[in-house]
């Protein structure tokens, strides 16, 4: 199922993989103002300048972000430490949505494996890991940056399944893009489209799961209610 009712063979899931922009992180642009108001950065320059040639062979670690930003800091002289932009540019790139860091408490209560399945070039990746604490909420960070594969091809999910050492149908993908979830489909996980807003109807489809981590609780676990 794609963000209906229920997912179809929800209780044969041992392992979530959650996407991150878009379903975890809700900064949204946010960093735009700060890289304009606090670094003197132009942000759809600097988006540009990161992403707009051969965004692929950025997000699968052919290219280095910083690598990238040099070469435009050199290029148009701006008084700014490539370093530092990247910096500001992480951090206010990583905004966590709360409601779901709560069902990922109650997920590792019901003894269920959770990583992060992202397509994220390998800088940021480490940023989220360690600065941006998400090593400590989930089991592994999953980037195509360090893969060397991105979603919505095969060898991202097929490396998924090798390191976590489970077949297809015991994965769980959460995410927002639809190609990317019909490709998981299409190679036999369990899969949510997830739409803007719509982390109560997760926890609806999540319920079997949230459950098992539960105490007792009727209806909506408290603490995904909260």
């Amino acid at each position: 199922m794609r963000g209906a009712q229920g997912i179809d063979g929800i209780d044969t899931v041992r392992a979530i993989a959650w996407d991150f922009d878009g379903v975890l992180n809700i900064a949204g642009d946010a960093w735009k103002a700060v890289a304009r108001d606090e670094l003197g950065v132009d942000p759809d320059a600097l988006t540009q300048a990161i992403f707009g040639t051969d965004s692929r062979a950025l997000l699968t670690g052919r290219d280095d972000s910083l690598e990238r930003l040099e070469a435009w800091v050199a290029k148009t002289g701006i008084e700014a430490d490539p370093e530092d932009i990247l910096e500001v540019l992480f951090e206010n790139d990583n905004a966590p949505d709360g409601t779901l860091l709560r069902m990922i408490s109650q997920l590792d209560r019901a003894g269920l494996a959770q990583v992060i399945a992202t397509n994220s070039d390998a800088r940021r990746a480490r940023y989220l890991a360690v600065d941006g604490g998400w090593s400590e909420r989930v089991d592994a960070i999953f980037a195509s940056g360090e893969m060397g594969a991105m979603k919505p091809e095969a060898e991202f999910f097929a490396a998924i399944e090798e390191a976590l050492g489970l077949a297809p149908q015991e994965l769980l993908l959460i995410d927002d893009t639809e190609r990317n979830v019909d490709a998981a489909d299409t190679r036999g996980w369990r899969v949510w489209h997830y739409g803007q807003g719509s982390a109560m109807a997760l926890a609806q489809a999540l319920m079997p799961l949230l459950l098992r981590g539960s105490e007792g609780a009727e209806g909506l676990p408290p603490s995904v209610a909260d």
